[in-house]
């Protein structure tokens, strides 16, 4: 077995509302306290009225005074192309701008200036780093960054960039579920299926896993990277928009400050409904009408925060048997259920739990600080004698267009990582052009529905060749062709210019979409369905 490390490599929870980072002394993973003396710092950067650039807590508390300059929910937007269908329906419904980005990718306005997503989320590593170096005394270089299961390749790929611009080493990128898992049952000699419930900020994860020794092997994964604490929130916000339209005929929706009032009324009552039954909603002199100041004023009960979350309970307990049915593993093979994010704290969540599965979930597991001490226990063991032993898996499918623009899976999910698959390259599309091949990841069978990779582009003369579509152990996408001078050669992916076949294909949802929205003009806001619903997308 190893000695302790002079420099311990820290495990980071890059999360969308929180970031959690821990280390490991004498074995003991540790969560390390941020400047506030808080355990999670808020993944929120603001550029004050100065130009000084706050990260944290003092970044959060902006979010009323300055929304234009407060960048929250990074997390949902990172490693996303400008012009795919999800961002373009995310980008009216931040206070904030996100613009297109100098790779195509999303970005966001900052202070009048673009910022990547990269280097938004780096600003929170790059503060997480001086955090953990006060902490420690000592200079830290390397960390373990954890990220949603259900991430696709581009989104890894951008978050361990970010990493590299805060001035890490990124020895991995580790899936949130299996870091969990290894919080809940390293050095425990534990021989069990586990399945990881994770709903956090801004994501939902599921992962099973069969746990033997230090082996962790992941059967089967899924989840949605637009279902989380932020949509929970949402509902509340809808409910205090409706009530006071109803009351008022005021839409607060216009004015970004009020929004941000309500936003965060509304996350603190959801909050407090875990604890207690009925919770008050009060923001004075949030509008005026006449001269006459108004306020929002009401009651919320939890079974109301019931009543309104109860589909999006149901989504994730759907995505749950979706999981285990690809496995044929009956609920009742499970062993133990560990609950991880914040919003997995809600007494329904628990309560479903209990009905679904038949059993509780486990306790002991600290649902905010189980996949940093996970990721920071993985850290310390590398290199080790007993280091862990990780077996994941492809949460989703990777596969290239066909000329009819749909998606032809290569790769198929649950797909136990490392791995290679190939396949011949076709003839280009018209004779004598370079051969194209447009990359994309997801479960659709169209290709506007997944997320774009890159392209390849190679000679007409390689119809026929080898190509390898390889994902390394962070399920990182490496492709490689067989030239016929060179052998097996690594081709990197082109992923500024947006296919020809995607392009028209976006440009035909946008015509849909405009269509839809001058359909559902005109009439009382809940009628329009665009005014109290734009919240329930972001």
């Amino acid at each position: 077995m190893a000695g302790p490390r002079e420099k311990p490599i820290i495990g980071i929870d890059l999360g969308t509302t929180n970031a959690c980072v821990a280390h490991v002394r004498s074995r003991i993973p540790k969560v390390v306290p941020t400047d506030r003396g808080n355990l999670i710092l808020p993944t929120v950067v603001a550029l004050s009225d100065r130009g000084d650039v706050l990260v944290g807590g003092v970044a959060k508390d902006q979010l009323v005074t300055n929304p234009k300059n407060t960048i929250y929910g990074a997390k949902r937007l990172i490693g996303r192309k400008w012009n795919s269908k999800v961002v373009q329906e995310l980008r009216n419904y931040y206070s904030y701008d996100i613009v297109e980005g100098p790779g195509g990718e999303a970005a966001v306005m900052l202070g009048g200036k673009v910022h990547t997503l990269p280097e938004i989320s780096a600003m929170v590593l790059a503060h997480v780093k001086k955090i953990a170096e006060a902490f420690l005394q000592k200079r830290i270089d390397e960390a373990i960054i954890s990220v949603p299961a259900y991430y696709s390749d581009a989104q890894r790929l951008a978050v361990r960039h970010a990493g590299a611009l805060a001035g890490f080493d990124v020895k991995r990128i580790v899936n949130e579920p299996t870091a969990a898992a290894l919080a809940y049952g390293f050095s425990r000699g534990l021989d069990q299926k586990v399945l990881v419930y994770d709903l956090g900020g801004g994501t939902f994860d599921v992962s099973v896993l069969q746990l033997s020794g230090n082996v962790f092997e992941v059967l089967a994964t899924g989840g949605d990277t637009f279902l989380g604490g932020v949509d929970f929130d949402n509902r509340i916000i809808d409910y205090v928009l409706e009530d006071f339209w109803r009351q008022h005929k005021i839409d607060l929706a216009q004015s970004p400050i009020a929004m941000q009032r309500v936003k965060k009324g509304a996350e603190a009552a959801k909050i407090d409904l875990s604890l207690m039954p009925n919770v008050a909603i009060d923001l004075p002199y949030i509008e005026e009408k006449k001269g006459r100041p108004l306020d929002v004023r009401l009651q919320l009960s939890r079974q109301q925060l019931n009543d309104l979350t109860q589909d999006l309970v149901d989504r994730t307990f759907a995505l749950c048997d979706q999981v285990l049915a690809e496995r044929n593993i009956r609920p009742d093979e499970i062993d133990e259920i560990i609950l991880v994010g914040g919003q997995s704290r809600m007494p329904l969540v628990q309560q479903k739990i209990q009905e679904h599965f038949g059993r509780s979930a486990r306790k002991g597991v600290h649902p905010d600080e189980c996949v940093a001490l996970g990721a920071a226990l993985l850290g310390d063991s590398l290199d080790s004698i007993d280091s862990v032993t990780l077996v994941d898996v492809l949460s989703m499918p990777i596969g290239i267009a066909t000329p009819t623009n749909h998606f032809r899976r290569i790769l198929d999910k649950n797909q136990t990582i490392p791995s290679t698959k190939s396949f011949r390259l076709p003839p280009p599309r018209e004779p004598g052009q370079p051969i194209e091949i447009d990359i994309y990841q997801g479960e659709s069978d169209l290709i506007v529905d997944n997320e774009f990779l890159g392209s390849i582009r190679l000679p007409a003369a390689a119809t026929g060749r080898r190509i390898d579509f390889k994902l390394d152990e962070e399920c990182l996408l490496k492709v490689s062709f067989d030239d016929p001078v060179k052998g097996m050669t690594e081709i990197g992916l082109a992923t500024k210019d947006t296919p020809e076949g995607l392009r028209k294909a976006l440009a035909e949802e946008a015509k849909k979409r405009d269509a839809a929205i001058g359909a559902a003009a005109g009439g009382e806001p809940e009628k329009r369905g665009g005014l109290f619903g734009w919240l329930k997308r972001s």
